[in-house]
């Protein structure tokens, strides 16, 4: 992985949190700047990994342990989901 040098425009206030990032805090910072693009599906998980020179795994629990779920569906959604498991299984036996 090739890494190139990006000039973003942050309030003042940021520069701080910005200029001393450790390795994990700017490997964080670098997967957090992907994730609206995986959000609204424009690149995947595993693309994203790619992108940080990781696996898709070690991506999904960065994420995780920032409190942001792998899986968000909510429990209407994972009870749909049951359904039509449920409905396809009696359909093929």
């Amino acid at each position: 992985m090739e890494l190139v040098g990006y000039e973003i425009k942050v309030s003042s206030e940021m520069k701080s949190f910005l200029s001393s990032l450790d390795k994990k805090a700017e490997t964080q910072r670098n997967a957090l700047l992907l994730y609206p693009y995986i959000l609204n599906q424009t690149i995947s998980h595993g693309r994203a990994a790619e992108m940080l020179g990781m696996n898709k795994y070690e991506l999904i629990q960065i994420y995780e342990d920032l409190g942001i779920p792998y899986y968000s569906m909510d429990f209407s959604e994972v009870e749909e989901e049951i359904r039509a498991f449920h409905e396809m299984e009696d359909h093929t036996v």
